[in-house]
């Protein structure tokens, strides 16, 4: 099988033609990744981390019924879940990102999980601050 070869922006991309593909009415697309994307991703599991991180301490508490149950399960299961569901979403985005919709979710994604990675960085500043942890 020939490797594809980068486009104009240097970007590689693959065709989807899996027969999954021709029933989800997607035969032909391609897939990519914008920068947005890959940040929203980083940013998701960064997010996971300091949360399992801030559990594991016991100085914060999950507020989301799923994965507050996920955690209990295992904290493997917590980054599992959390990665996977939003590596779902943005894949069917990614799929549809000829959709200016599904550019700006991306985009809301990758702000959303900006603020939330700053509030965890500033929570982690107070905790060393104040010794606690």
């Amino acid at each position: 099988m020939k490797n594809p070869a980068p486009d104009s922006n240097g970007e590689v991309r693959v065709a989807a033609t899996t027969q999954a593909t021709r029933w989800a009415g997607i035969e032909g697309a391609s897939f990519h990744m914008a920068p947005a994307a890959v940040l929203l991703l980083v940013l998701n599991l960064l997010d996971g981390l300091f949360t399992l991180t801030f559990l594991q301490l016991q100085v914060a508490e999950e507020l989301n019924p799923l994965m507050r149950v996920a955690y209990e399960h295992s904290p493997l299961a917590f980054m599992a879940i959390k990665v996977t569901i939003v590596s779902l979403g943005l894949t069917l985005l990614c799929l549809h990102r000829s959709m200016r919709l599904s550019q700006r979710a991306i985009q809301a994604g990758a702000a959303l999980y900006v603020v939330i990675d700053v509030y965890h960085l500033a929570f982690l500043a107070h905790m060393c601050l104040r010794g606690i942890g």
